[in-house]
């Protein structure tokens, strides 16, 4: 159930919980079909979460334009994507660790910064006290699910009028599972012990207001942001706040928790590894553009 994002939201409307509107589709030709039907922007995603990595994990398409340039050719997809309404507000997780039904602990963030700067993973999270209701819709959702051991459900929730709606469930450790730690939610540790019998103690409450960061996600995110600033208002200006106070930009306040004097290397690959996607991603792009200049020229 949580493999399949589509029967995820099915289940999630079954417990009362706000959906995106969402269409399934099969191939890129749908795409235009659902122009009348679905103001942009949308969300595009793979409708299952398969193990190996998929070419297309969240895309956001502004307008027609961007459709058949994304999708000059006709294309099948499988599996099948989904489509999505975009969904105004701010990401908050709810992580909470179940074992045998119950809720051993819970805890909630709400994401600041992401990559892509348009929507996506965390790059930087603050912890929040946890909401009764993002709380009590995660658990029965996972209740109804059936579900056992850790997982995030996260929401998309508009800051104008509180509507919350849900956006999946990740049914594994987060990529933001520092922060819990951090902020003295052990969630690992509390898993192992009711696995192997024991009762965890866990703590009522845990420092809220604990920031978090992946450095080598803002690296990618700058490099985004950097690209969009072309034909995009809204990155030109973070860019210009950007460069004046880097230290903003990054948010030195927070802390990210590869980032350790006693083992620095993990940090060090993470960052090596980034920079390498993005040379190798840049060049490779510059490239295309500049053949695509040279055969409009010659047309």
């Amino acid at each position: 159930l949580v493999l399949d994002k589509a029967s995820t939201l099915e289940v999630a409307q079954k417990c009362g919980i706000q959906i995106p509107r969402t269409k399934l589709i099969s191939n890129s030709a749908e795409l235009l079909e659902s122009v009348p039907n679905l103001p942009f922007p949308w969300i595009l995603k793979p409708s299952r979460k398969e193990m190996n990595v998929e070419e297309i994990k969240s895309l956001t398409l502004a307008t027609r334009d961007q459709v058949t340039l994304k999708f000059p050719k006709p294309r099948d997809f499988s599996p099948p994507m989904l489509l999505q309404e975009f969904c105004r507000g701010t990401g908050v997780g709810i992580e909470l660790l179940i074992h045998d039904g119950e809720c051993r602990a819970m805890f909630q963030h709400r994401r600041l910064k992401e990559f892509p700067h348009t929507g996506g993973v965390s790059v930087t999270a603050i912890a929040e006290r946890p909401s009764v209701e993002l709380v009590d819709m995660a658990r029965n959702l996972l209740r109804a699910m059936g579900w056992e051991g850790p997982a995030m459900v996260e929401f998309k929730v508009d800051p104008r009028d509180g509507r919350a709606v849900l956006l999946e469930v990740n049914g594994r450790y987060w990529g933001t599972i520092g922060l819990p730690i951090m902020a003295g939610m052990d969630f690992p540790f509390y898993h192992w012990q009711v696995v192997h019998g024991q009762h965890p103690v866990v703590p009522e409450q845990y420092a809220v207001g604990t920031r978090w960061r992946w450095t080598a996600g803002h690296l990618a995110r700058l490099n985004g942001l950097l690209i969009a600033a072309r034909h995009s208002r809204p990155a030109r200006e973070e860019v210009h706040q950007a460069f004046p106070n880097p230290s903003s930009f990054f948010d030195t306040d927070a802390h990210d928790p590869l980032v350790l004097a006693s083992d620095p290397m993990p940090a060090i690959f993470d960052v090596a590894h980034i920079l390498k996607y993005l040379v190798a991603s840049d060049v490779d792009a510059f490239i295309k553009s500049f053949f695509r200049r040279i055969g409009l020229q010659q047309c």
